[in-house]
């Protein structure tokens, strides 16, 4: 594998920079529409001002399903990756996003799970347990929308720091619809 420097040019801004809370999960796509399916995946972002380096860190499910995320992995400053179930899927459901790795092979669950990411150390980097009832939104459960944090400085394990996308299938690769600055 090739090394990956992953960039982009919407980023979150009016966040505060003395804060440094590292990677964080950011977007959660768990169950699709019939209509619109690139099968499960989340975003993480890095809303330091560090380049992260990401090799082999590890994305858990609440199963003890894991995905290492690959040697060479480079995840910039203000910069989003997606870690995705199916990357055919994904690829075809979303063209115009190349900040993305796979195939992590396992499903997020329909009714909520613990999601943990884990750097090379194994230590906890970031988790969230989401839900698919209030008062998570209950939207992203199969309409289409995805969960997205309001804003990476929240505590992320919290139902009231989610919101439902205002973009159908998500924004995976970029900055969330919703962003809130409280």
């Amino acid at each position: 594998m090739g090394i990956f420097f992953f960039s982009c040019e919407n980023t979150i801004t009016d966040i505060p920079v003395d804060i440094n809370y590292g990677v964080v999960i950011n977007e959660i796509n768990y169950r699709s529409s019939d209509s619109f399916n690139p099968e499960d995946w989340l975003e993480l972002y890095n809303p330091t001002n560090e380049t992260i380096a990401m090799d082999l860190w590890i994305f858990k499910d609440d199963n003890n399903n894991t995905f290492t995320i690959p040697e060479n992995t480079i995840l910039s400053a203000g910069d989003f990756i997606v870690l995705c179930k199916d990357v055919a899927a994904f690829e075809s459901q979303f063209p115009q996003v190349a900040n993305f790795i796979g195939d992590f092979g396992f499903g997020l669950s329909g009714g909520g799970e613990l999601l943990r990411l884990f750097d090379s150390n194994e230590q906890l980097v970031d988790k969230v347990e989401y839900n698919d009832i209030a008062p998570w939104p209950t939207e992203p459960d199969g309409t289409g929308s995805t969960l997205e944090l309001i804003n990476p400085y929240l505590e992320n394990d919290m139902a009231s720091n989610w919101a439902t996308s205002n973009a159908e299938g998500g924004t995976p690769g970029t900055e969330n619809s919703v962003y809130d600055d409280k």
